[in-house]
């Protein structure tokens, strides 16, 4: 909900519609793309990554998460609330 709301101040309309944003994202697709993504990550982080990779490997998939999520929150942006 972070980004939402920096989002939300960023554009200029409130927390309220922000928050709205969110939840309906939620629950169309980000959540089950959260746990379809960083499930395995974090098996394969703790069960095959040796250790002194482990912090490169989380921070790669993290970059292409960013990624994913960006896109998930750009899409279909509604107009600012005036």
């Amino acid at each position: 909900p972070a980004a939402y709301l920096f989002k939300a101040l960023a554009f200029g309309y409130g927390a309220r519609p922000a928050l709205r944003r969110y939840l309906a994202d939620a629950r169309r697709d980000l959540l089950a793309k959260y746990w379809a993504l960083w499930t395995p990550v974090q098996c394969l982080t703790f069960g095959v990554v040796p250790p002194q990779w482990r912090i490169a490997f989380v921070a790669a998939v993290s970059f292409f998460w960013l990624i994913v999520l960006s896109s998930i929150t750009a899409r279909s942006d509604p107009p600012p609330l005036d």
